[in-house]
């Protein structure tokens, strides 16, 4: 482990915190999703490809990965809002026709979970993350 980490800068720790995001959202997602019969494959996809791709960023830097990884965390986490646009409608409205209001909570607290990990995959992108 202390060879893995040497010679290691800041964004590669970045990288390692939005894995554990990524990896925390897309478990949420899951839990979440199959409980409600509301699963996306393309967010459940997003989410998925963005974590290997990620892990893999661990091992292989290149700058290419890092917008891509950007790319697949952020069709998830819009692909789950999207599909809670009906949720978001009826908490507002205060009714129940379209989703199900009950769940914009745990909808924001997923988003929230991987908007962090999005932020740290953008930050990363502008730092170094191998020691020079």
């Amino acid at each position: 482990m202390k060879t893995f980490l040497k010679g290691k800068a800041v964004g590669f720790y970045l990288l390692l915190v939005a894995a554990a995001f990524g990896i925390a959202a897309t478990v949420y997602y899951l839990t979440w999703s199959t409980g409600n019969h509301s699963m996306n494959p393309v967010a459940v996809a997003g989410f998925a490809a963005g974590v290997a791709v990620n892990v893999l960023l661990l091992f292989w830097d290149n700058d290419y990965l890092v917008i891509a990884l950007t790319a697949l965390y952020s069709v998830g986490l819009f692909q789950l809002l999207v599909d809670s646009a009906g949720s978001f409608a009826d908490a507002y409205q205060g009714i129940v026709m379209f989703g199900d209001p009950t769940q914009v909570g745990t909808i924001l607290s997923i988003g929230a979970v991987m908007a962090v990990g999005i932020a740290a995959t953008i930050a990363a992108g502008f730092l170094k993350r191998r020691a020079a």
